[in-house]
């Protein structure tokens, strides 16, 4: 097996996981609508989303208002009903998220870096087996919640990405051998680097201390990213993100050929 396919990369994780409520009343659409203007107008995040995916993203923001009006009638404001509805719909705003990430800006990709590394470390204090399954893509299971300043973050950075401009002029992404070729370099000077790709080339079933040990290298490796200038930080995690998709579109191909 070669290097560049014991690489399996990770990106920003939204801490939105699903909640369940109590009963639902029925309630007046249009005056759920009329809250939701109100609170985008007073800036809110939460109301922001509203707007951003109603302009942005149609297709989403149909499931995403499902969601919240359901919420809402469960007795929640608006703008519970909006957090509630980002936990529901977490799986396909981490999709969005990494689609945006191969034309991130550099400012944006600092922050995504941050927040990441943030994201990995509470997983790794609080449950090391829900931090692998977030590198593999999987749900989490253990942990159900995140500091809250971590969650306003990324929900604000889900606002500034689907709202940034859709220019992607001087925004270069990194090729697979340029991401590939700095990965075994990172490896070579970082222990737990090489540990967490050793640990990842095997997909059998790990024990608590492995799963720990990739935790702790996918923090040295965003750490040793977040130190590069803007330009080069924004090419090679742009470049990681697009080797992510292409991945899992192999993934998508080789289902379906197991399938047929």
């Amino acid at each position: 097996m070669t290097f560049r396919h014991r690489i399996k990369s990770c990106f920003l994780a939204l801490s939105l996981i699903g909640l369940a409520a109590c009963g639902s009343e029925p309630v007046d659409p249009a005056v759920f609508e009329a809250e939701v203007q109100q609170l985008a107008e007073s800036g809110d995040m939460y109301g922001q989303m509203f707007v951003v995916l109603k302009e942005r993203r149609p297709e989403l923001y149909n499931n995403f208002s499902r969601h919240a009006f359901r919420e809402y009638g469960r007795g929640r404001t608006v703008r519970e009903a909006g957090y509630l509805a980002g936990r529901h719909m977490r799986k396909q705003l981490n999709n969005e998220l990494l689609q945006l990430s191969r034309a991130a800006s550099d400012e944006d990709v600092k922050e995504m870096i941050s927040i990441t590394i943030a994201s990995f470390q509470h997983l790794g204090d609080k449950g090391p087996k829900d931090c692998e399954r977030l590198v593999k893509g999987e749900e989490l299971e253990q942990v159900k919640d995140f500091p809250g300043e971590l969650r306003k973050r990324e929900t604000q950075l889900v606002v500034d990405l689907l709202g940034a401009p859709q220019t992607v002029a001087n925004r270069r992404a990194a090729s697979r051998n340029e991401v590939t070729n700095w990965m075994m370099n990172l490896a070579t000077l970082e222990p737990s680097v090489d540990l967490m790709v050793s640990h990842m080339a095997n997909d059998g079933k790990r024990s608590k201390t492995a799963a720990k040990e990739i935790c702790d290298g996918m923090v040295t490796m965003y750490k040793r990213l977040s130190y590069k200038n803007a330009e080069d930080r924004g090419t090679l995690f742009r470049g990681m993100a697009l080797m992510a998709l292409q991945e899992q579109q192999i993934r998508r191909n080789q289902a379906g050929e197991e399938s047929a």
